[in-house]
C-alpha cells in the first residue's frame, strides 16, 4: 500500500478595486441634534458649530461638504440656498472607518432673515457636484450619491416668540405664519 502526502493550495483571492459607495451621514450622532429647533441671534458672535459623523468607500477620491441656508433641491431663478460657507473636503477613506465627521462653522448674518429658516449639509463625493457650479449636485448622480440633513433655525426671535417657528417653508414655496 503506497500512501502519499499531498496539500492543495488555492489560488490566492482574485481582489477587485474599491466600489465607492454613498456617504452615510449618523443623524443619531449629529451635533447639535436634528429633532431641536435652534434658535440663534444675528448679534452673537459665536457661531454655531455642525458636526455629523460620516462613513463611505470612497475609492480614493475625496468628499465635499457644503452648508447652505434655504437649501432648494429643485430651485427656480437664482439660487439654490445661500451658501453658508467655503465648501469643505473630507480626504478619502474605507467604510470600515468610523473616525471622519463633517464639520462646519457658521456664523449667522445680520442680513438673514428673521424668522424660520432651513440650515442643510450636503456631503457628497466631489465628482458629484456639477463641475461648473460646485455648488449644485448633479441631478443624474446626486440620487446615488449624496447625503442630506437639516435642522430647523428660529433667527432672532422675539422673547415671546423663541419657542414658535414664523414664515416656515411649506410644500409648494409658499409660507405661513
Amino acid at each position: 500500500m503506497l500512501v502519499t502526502q499531498s496539500c492543495i493550495v488555492a489560488d490566492p483571492p482574485q481582489y477587485r478595486d474599491a466600489l465607492r459607495t454613498r456617504p452615510l451621514l449618523d443623524t443619531y450622532k449629529a451635533l447639535p441634534p436634528t429633532q431641536q429647533v435652534l434658535v440663534v441671534h444675528t448679534d452673537d458672535p459665536n457661531a454655531v458649530k455642525v458636526s455629523v459623523p460620516v462613513r463611505s468607500e470612497d475609492a480614493g477620491e475625496y468628499l465635499a461638504g457644503r452648508l447652505f441656508l434655504d437649501y432648494q433641491v429643485q430651485p427656480g431663478p437664482g439660487t439654490a440656498g445661500e451658501l453658508l460657507l467655503r465648501p469643505f473636503r473630507i480626504p478619502p477613506s474605507t467604510y470600515d472607518d468610523s473616525s471622519r465627521s463633517a464639520d462646519a462653522l457658521w456664523t449667522p448674518r445680520p442680513l438673514t432673515s428673521p424668522g424660520c429658516h432651513i440650515l442643510t449639509l450636503i456631503v457628497a463625493h466631489e465628482s458629484t457636484f456639477i463641475g461648473a457650479d460646485q455648488n449644485r449636485l448633479d441631478p443624474a448622480k446626486a440620487g446615488d450619491d449624496a447625503a442630506i440633513i437639516n435642522w430647523w433655525v428660529n433667527v432672532d426671535p422675539t422673547t415671546d416668540l423663541i419657542h414658535t417657528l414664523v414664515n416656515c417653508p411649506v410644500s409648494g414655496g409658499m409660507s405661513s405664519q
